[in-house]
């Protein structure tokens, strides 16, 4: 280690574990420890890559230093490429030049040069759940000592990680970053018991982005996810602070919207499909106007029985298929 990077480990440390420590979503969280990992290893950029549920492929969750590459498209299974190497293996990897180790996966589209690198597991409660990578574009950046610093870093953070991973990461949509279908189905019937308990309203709206098949057809289908990237980060630019984002499959999304009526629902549906109005999209191609069709249902309790999760979305859908049916780019309110 240089003196340089040696007078700064203290105070990078320092960070990690405040970083660590912090509220901020995992994303968040997992970016800034790539990066004070660069700061610490003179790497040019670094990557967190967590195990899926079945833990059988390793997805990117947060990076530093990439500089055009997607993070939701950094994937490997386990055994595949380096990553899932050390995933399968359980052994850091200190590579001086890439072109010499077989292992190594060059991306398809990948910009940001790779030369040397070095990556180590994540291992949490004994049970691998990721891996670290930092890279260079300069020949045997790393030595054995980064090799070391990075295993203790990934000791230190682990148990934090896999928290992550378990109760976070492991419910959002790598491509948008809005939760999944599977927190979904957690979280909205701890919704519905809570305003019942509350005698609060709730409401969900079901949100579809109109003609997108359109927009894989003409563009292809990496195109399409960044459209869909770009749609979620208006979506949750729109909601309030506690309303929540959820892919609900595709080119669909759902919003939960704790205490609001049909009223307020529609007003937060209005603004979420003039958000998305608003301005087109920007393309390599050129600008492209993007519209959605929103479907709003709110709770409803019929001689004190209230209707379940799954029946509430159903009248959510029904409504979005109501607005496609009326000539799309609208809200509509179930009855």
């Amino acid at each position: 280690m240089t003196p340089e990077q040696l007078a700064r480990l203290p105070g990078v440390l320092f960070e990690i574990g405040k970083v660590v420590g912090s509220d901020h979503e995992p994303g968040q969280t997992l970016a800034r420890i790539s990066e004070l990992i660069c700061e610490l290893t003179d790497a040019d950029a670094c990557s967190v890559m967590l195990l899926d549920g079945d833990k059988k492929r390793l997805l990117a969750k947060a990076a530093y230093g990439l500089r055009a590459e997607r993070i939701h498209r950094l994937s490997f299974a386990v055994g595949e490429g380096v990553a899932g190497w050390v995933a399968a293996r359980g052994e850091p990897v200190l590579i001086d030049d890439v072109t010499d180790d077989p292992r190594f996966v060059v991306l398809e589209k990948a910009r940001t040069p790779i030369v040397s690198m070095v990556c180590v597991p994540i291992e949490a409660r004994g049970e691998r759940v990721g891996v670290m990578t930092a890279t260079s574009g300069t020949r045997a950046c790393f030595a054995a000592h980064h090799v070391e610093l990075l295993r203790f870093i990934a000791r230190t953070i682990a148990l934090d990680v896999e928290n992550l991973r378990l109760h976070k990461v492991a419910v959002t949509d790598p491509l948008t970053g809005a939760y999944n279908r599977e927190f979904l189905q957690q979280r909205l019937p701890a919704e519905i018991a809570r305003a019942v308990a509350a005698e609060a309203p709730l409401a969900v709206a079901m949100i579809d982005v109109d003609h997108f098949k359109d927009v894989n057809d003409r563009f292809g289908h990496d195109v399409g996810d960044d459209v869909l990237a770009e749609v979620a980060a208006r979506l949750k630019a729109a909601i309030r602070g506690d309303d929540l984002l959820v892919r609900y499959g595709g080119e669909e999304f759902l919003t939960v919207l704790p205490r609001a009526d049909a009223g307020r629902a529609w007003e937060v549906a209005e603004r979420m499909r003039a958000r998305l109005g608003r301005q087109p999209v920007a393309l390599p191609s050129g600008p492209l106007a993007i519209a959605v069709s929103i479907g709003v249902a709110q709770l409803r309790t019929v001689v004190g029985v209230v209707e379940t999760s799954a029946e509430l979305i159903r009248r959510a859908d029904a409504a979005l298929y109501t607005a496609k049916a009326k000539g799309r780019n609208r809200v509509e309110v179930a009855p």
